[in-house]
């Protein structure tokens, strides 16, 4: 009985997102949200893992697929429960615990989890309800108890009767069940309410009506266990994971001057003593070494960059390699398949492209460099432009070492001339 399942509920659309984009694939932190309930659970070392799709369920899959990702498919949206129902398959002979997460709860931590399987397990539930008190409950679930603190029922916002809509405690949409009561319960849930679907939570009056145990495992924190339903809640749990990983930064020992500003995406790494100032935004892949000075108004995405690096104010930068004491900026613009090798130097207002920048190569100033291979103690004067392009075809700039090029230079390629 101590063998985990997981699923993952991800198979609506959210409509109230008001998007093309299936919910799930909404990105926070530079991340689909559906991607931390699923590397929370591989955390959790379950048996079988499974993701409940739906709508754009192609490319829910092409997203997340991986042998480890059982996915099931829920051709019509009729409610959680009927979602679960869709899971049972991917479940045959499965007679351990199944842990129902929703693929819109991206905050919720593993320790959260774990203290809740834990409770389960302590109590000897059959299942065991996580819940939350808000200060507005509206359009939730409310949470019922018995005297002794069990679970007496769930009911939905809009199946209230009079006087019940005070209740704050709601229900998150995580459950821990016994398998084999789950399929049972589910079995004879029916849709008998105002949304005409088959609810989850039904199975709650199920398992009071057979005498089984039924708890709720109630949560401090309310941005934990937030569903996004709306921007509103996508720009909210952007927010909360934004100072989460701030702050495991700053402890990891990273300087963050005014982390309120500072925007990391949740894949980026960064060296211990560097420095980031305000207005910044380190996005996908991004990694940082040691000792790096990154100055206001920088936007660095999916670059490696070396140890002690100084990146100067308003420069942007994708998709480059930067090595060892290199600086750039202020007012650098470095575009996708940039090198620049150890102690170069890209000035302000130099924008680089597919170039390769060689040890010691400096370009102070004014300057574009594209398709090109420069060797190292080059000095590139102010105005210098690589003319890579003849309108059809890109041409490569080869530049040696030791070579000085003036002021206002334009370098030709050899393309063919008429």
């Amino acid at each position: 009985m101590n063998e985990l399942a997981v699923v993952i509920l991800a198979a609506g659309k959210g409509t109230r997102m008001k998007s093309d984009l299936v919910k799930v694939l909404h990105p926070v932190a530079g991340s689909p949200m559906l991607r931390y309930p699923l590397d929370l659970s591989r955390n959790l070392k379950p048996s079988r893992l499974i993701v409940v799709v739906g709508f754009q369920a192609d490319r829910v899959q092409e997203k997340f697929k991986a042998q480890d990702v059982t996915f099931a498919l829920q051709k019509e949206q009729l409610g959680t429960g009927h979602a679960v129902l869709a899971a049972k398959p991917a479940l045959r002979g499965f007679r351990g615990r199944v842990l129902i997460l929703s693929g819109d709860v991206p905050l919720l931590t593993e320790e959260t989890v774990s203290k809740f399987l834990k409770s389960h397990q302590a109590r000897k539930a059959v299942l065991s309800v996580m819940t939350v008190e808000l200060e507005n409950p509206k359009g939730y679930g409310r949470v019922f108890r018995n005297a002794d603190g069990s679970l007496l029922r769930i009911t939905e916002d809009k199946d209230l009767k009079p006087g019940e809509e005070k209740v704050r405690e709601i229900n998150t949409g995580i459950y821990c069940v016994d398998a084999d009561f789950l399929f049972s319960a589910l079995s004879q849930v029916t849709p008998q309410n105002a949304q005409k679907e088959y609810y989850l939570t039904d199975i709650v009056a199920r398992a009071n009506s057979e005498k089984k145990k039924v708890f709720p495992f109630l949560v401090e924190d309310s941005l934990e266990v937030m569903g996004i339903n709306t921007r509103v809640e996508l720009a909210r749990a952007n927010q909360g994971m934004k100072k989460k990983i701030a702050e495991q930064h700053m402890l990891d020992g990273v300087t963050l001057i005014d982390p309120e500003t500072t925007y990391i995406d949740r894949e980026v790494k960064i060296g211990r003593d560097s420095v980031i100032h305000p207005s910044c935004h380190l996005l996908g892949k991004t990694s940082l070494g040691k000792g790096c000075v990154i100055e206001p108004g920088c936007k660095i995405a999916n670059t490696q960059v070396g140890n002690q690096v100084t990146i100067k104010a308003s420069s942007v930068i994708s998709e480059c390699k930067i090595e060892d004491l290199v600086e750039v900026g202020p007012f650098a613009h470095l575009r996708p398949d940039s090198l620049l090798r150890g102690g170069s130097k890209i000035g302000n207002f130099v924008e680089v492209k597919k170039a390769v920048i060689g040890k010691g190569t400096k370009a102070n100033h004014l300057s574009y460099i594209g398709d090109a291979t420069l060797g190292e103690k080059i000095n590139v004067g102010a105005g210098t432009v690589t003319c890579n392009y003849d309108g059809k075809k890109k041409h490569p700039t080869v530049i040696e070492d030791g070579v000085f090029i003036g002021s206002n230079t334009a370098l030709s390629s050899g393309q063919d001339r008429p």
